[in-house]
């Protein structure tokens, strides 16, 4: 009888052991995670915590290397034709080559859902992504408009290059330079499947969604340039700022568990 009361307590013992062993894997870093991997946003590395079977958060940091957009823009003058003594200077403007350098850092906060909770590793991720608003530098030069404006410094500053749907004024060296912003706060949403804490020590994770970064603004001398034109122009950099407001996000993570 004795036996069978101390076999009944340890069973009795070891299932609460396991119950609250299994409770405490749940909560705000509890357990921890440690992830890094690569994806459109650049390469990334991270940490996460289950809060339950239905949650997860996690925290990333993404770095993406520079890659650069080149344009032939149209500037936006006629002809000018100029008298002096015995005939006239007429100067043409054909395009100019324009680039845009886009380098940028993101910081994601997100949280993971798990419909089916333990059972399966589907997942809907909402969140937010934080970033500088500049995410692209643009610079060029027309050696037309510098010898326009050194032999007539009256022009300087009148003549502007089109990009997008904006204007930007070149200055009095012939040079083009201005910057792209979006939102500095964006919305993300995604899906996919994996944990960011595994079960195991390692595990393997793989999301696809979006970041909406909302409307490519840009900037001249950190004042923001007014969307003059009736259409865009058709090089791949106009398109880009005129048509590039969400941002796609495909991710493959190596995801590992420290506690």
């Amino acid at each position: 009888m004795k036996k069978r009361l101390f076999f009944l307590a340890a069973a009795l013992w070891l299932s609460l052991g396991s119950a609250f062993a299994q409770s405490d894997i749940y909560g705000v870093f509890n357990r921890i995670g440690l992830n890094a991997g690569v994806s459109t946003e650049g390469i990334t590395v991270g940490i996460a915590t289950p809060i339950t079977p239905y949650l997860e958060l996690g925290f990333d940091a993404n770095f993406m290397p520079g890659f650069k957009v080149n344009g032939d823009v149209n500037i936006d003058a006629e002809p000018i034709v100029i008298p002096k003594p015995g005939g006239s200077d007429t100067y043409t403007f054909s395009k100019v080559k324009l680039e845009g350098n886009f380098n940028r850092t993101i910081f994601n906060a997100r949280l993971s859902v798990y419909p089916f909770g333990e059972r399966a590793a589907f997942f809907i991720a909402g969140g937010l992504s934080f970033g500088g608003e500049k995410i692209a530098k643009l610079s060029g030069h027309s050696d037309e408009v510098a010898r326009l404006y050194q032999e007539h410094p009256e022009y300087s500053g009148l003549i502007a290059a089109e990009i997008g749907k904006y204007e930007i004024v070149i200055d009095h060296q012939g040079n083009v330079e201005g910057d792209v912003r979006v939102k500095s706060v964006r919305p993300y949403v995604g899906l996919g499947y994996g944990r960011l804490v595994p079960k195991n020590r390692v595990g393997f994770r793989v999301e696809a969604g979006c970041q909406f970064m909302g409307k490519m603004k840009v900037y001249q001398n950190g004042v923001e340039m007014p969307d003059i034109l009736s259409s865009a122009a058709d090089d791949d950099l106009s398109k880009i700022i005129d048509k590039w407001s969400i941002y796609p996000v495909l991710r493959l993570t190596i995801t590992g568990r420290i506690l």
